[in-house]
């Protein structure tokens, strides 16, 4: 006899129903806790991984040259240590020669490593992007204007204050070799067309942003040939 109100049992396909589901629930659940473990790597290894390369923490690599140069590798550029000098109001500990970063260099670069750092965020985050929008075409080469070290106070400077360069400190730009074999000096492209004028512009003004003091043509006449970029203590953008 039925009895009013009672609820019938599921019937034979209603159970299977739910079996699948519940199988169904469970392979995904199985499937989502497989990929956060091999998304996320363990705390402990978590914990050694290198914090990216960004223009925010070149303040630090200053006195940190371990994440320093881990940041920078972890951007898949390259450095290497160089020998300490040591030669009296002048020398340097720790520096690095960058060796592989995104454009070539006309000779050896090493610096601090702060520097190194911000010059391969300058090159990769401002130069390659404003040469292909104004010049149309990429870099080839990096020119230097001078090496990087050299033992002399500040040109043009009575009171006899060391220049950055005294400490490895410092890079200076002379000008770009473009893809197609063109070179472009900062000399003749600061008041070249309007690609090379703006083109050299951007990257002074994008310069600023990464390094400490940055000095152009429009600073005085014993930069207008060149780019001087340093990590020191004092800010200037001209």
């Amino acid at each position: 006899m039925r009895i009013v109100g009672s609820i019938p049992p599921p019937s034979k396909e209603e159970h299977e129903r739910a079996r699948i589901w519940a199988a169904s629930a469970l392979a995904a659940l199985a499937l989502i806790m497989l990929m956060l473990l091999i998304g996320a790597p363990p705390p402990e290894e978590a914990d050694l991984m290198p914090l990216p390369l960004r223009a925010e923490r070149l303040e630090a690599f200053r006195t940190d040259t371990t994440a320093c140069r881990e940041a920078i590798s972890s951007a898949g550029f390259v450095t290497e240590r160089v020998p300490d000098v040591r030669a009296g109001s002048c020398g340097y500990q720790n520096a690095v020669e960058l060796t592989q970063s995104t454009h070539l260099y006309s000779a050896p670069v090493a610096t601090s490593c702060a520097a190194a750092a911000a010059l391969a965020l300058w090159e990769r985050d401002v130069v390659a992007p404003a040469a292909e929008r104004h010049l149309g075409q990429a870099v080839a080469r990096i020119e230097l204007a001078g090496a990087s070290y050299q033992c002399r106070p500040i040109a043009g400077r009575s009171d006899g204050r060391m220049s950055e360069h005294a400490s490895a400190n410092a890079v200076d730009i002379g000008g770009f070799t473009l893809a197609d074999g063109t070179i472009l000096r900062v000399e003749r492209g600061w008041r070249g067309t309007a690609e090379e004028r703006a083109f050299l512009r951007e990257i002074r003004d994008g310069a600023c942003d990464h390094f400490k003091a940055v000095l152009s043509p429009d600073y005085n006449r014993a930069h207008r040939d060149h780019f001087h970029f340093d990590m020191g203590r004092y800010e200037i953008c001209r």
